[in-house]
């Protein structure tokens, strides 16, 4: 087997894991399909080269594996853990019927409604939402 490859297959595997687990499934995803997509654009003859390096055979040799396998063995794997995270979150996220919240008493105005008014405190609203949700919580729930 070439050991090129096989560093070029773990340090992929170890960027999409990282990724997955820090950052998003969806984002890990994109570019586990874009960065072999995007080699192929940017640098074809030799991204065809790689991908068609014979690295074993089996049966005596009338099975040839190449580097596109792997890399679909890789692409595979990986899109289930992305496609198992998401069901996960989701369910793990969804409301559930029977369990209703007690109804909240009425503040009292004090001059400005949170996520109206200024662009301002609309982009900060937007900005914690968004950090609640790569947070993995709720974006209208309070914090614990």
């Amino acid at each position: 087997m070439d050991i090129l490859s096989i560093l070029i297959f773990l340090l992929f595997s170890l960027l999409i894991l990282v990724i997955l687990v820090y950052v998003s499934p969806l984002l890990s995803a994109f570019i586990m399909i874009l960065a072999p997509v995007a080699s192929i654009y940017i640098l074809p003859v030799k991204a065809i080269g790689f991908f068609s390096i014979k690295q074993f055979s089996f049966v005596s040799g009338t099975v040839p594996v190449y580097n596109i396998h792997i890399l679909l063995l890789i692409w595979s794997a990986f899109i289930g853990v992305v496609a198992y995270a998401e069901v996960l979150t989701w369910y793990l996220l969804r409301e559930t019927p029977g369990k209703k919240e007690a109804p909240q008493a009425p503040k009292a105005p004090t001059g400005e409604q949170p996520g109206a008014g200024s662009l301002v405190n609309q982009a900060k609203d937007f900005l914690k939402n968004v950090g609640k949700i790569l947070k993995g919580e709720k974006p209208n729930s309070k914090p614990k």
